[in-house]
């Protein structure tokens, strides 16, 4: 009876070794605008956040995709795209949105800047419908998705503290409701030298944000 006991033991001790060691592959999609694609206050991409993350998982990367645009990219577009079921091209393999989507085990998004940069006379009203179009899009991913999300708030580039901080506190009970992490880039102006771009410091900010959730496997 004791080897018995034995001999389970010696395998159940095994088992969690070998499932401890075990390191999951990540699948890396990156949604956004401007911040995800990585352009920054000299107009050049050198220091992504997404980069950065792909590099953080780069021993167990799996894929990597980021889906980002550097044009008048807002929340309606990406809406529309999932809707449509959008074909991309990306490192000369096409993909469905939808099939990346389902297929990703770590999503990063940051989008809505655009919807205020080229806003005039903003108001909490507007605020509001867009927070209602966010939550719109956070729900339509997590139909695909079950796995982890983050999503990057937002920094001030319509020089109103005030209306900036009201989103970023909508935003984070929005993404408490439907199951995401938010991330708090709220002090990134401080590395912004043309009132909307990032400097490079600034990438490395919002990597470290991200990175400093600490739920990163």
């Amino acid at each position: 009876m004791k080897k018995i006991i034995l001999t389970i033991l010696v395998f159940l001790i095994i088992f969690l070794i070998y499932s401890f060691n075990i390191s999951e592959e990540t699948y890396y999609l990156s949604l956004g605008d401007y911040l995800t694609y990585g352009i920054n206050s000299l107009d050049k991409v050198d220091n992504s956040y997404s980069e950065n993350i792909k590099k953080h998982y780069e021993k167990n990367l799996k894929n990597y995709v980021n889906y980002s645009s550097i044009d008048d990219y807002r929340v309606m577009d990406l809406i529309n795209d999932i809707n449509d079921n959008k074909e991309i091209i990306y490192n000369n393999k096409d993909y469905k949105l939808q099939n990346l989507l389902i297929k990703a085990n770590l999503i990063t998004i940051s989008i809505g800047m655009n919807d205020l940069i080229y806003k005039k006379n903003i108001d909490y009203n507007y605020i509001d419908q867009l927070l209602n179009d966010i939550e719109k899009m956070l729900v339509l991913i997590r139909k695909y998705n079950k796995d982890t999300i983050y999503f990057l708030g937002f920094y001030d580039v319509i020089n109103n503290d005030d209306l900036i901080k009201y989103a970023n506190n909508k935003i984070e009970l929005i993404c408490k409701k439907n199951k995401i992490r938010y991330v708090d880039i709220s002090k990134l102006n401080i590395y912004v030298l043309n009132n909307v771009y990032p400097t490079n410091d600034g990438y490395t900010y919002i990597t470290d944000q991200i990175l400093n959730l600490k739920i990163f496997k």
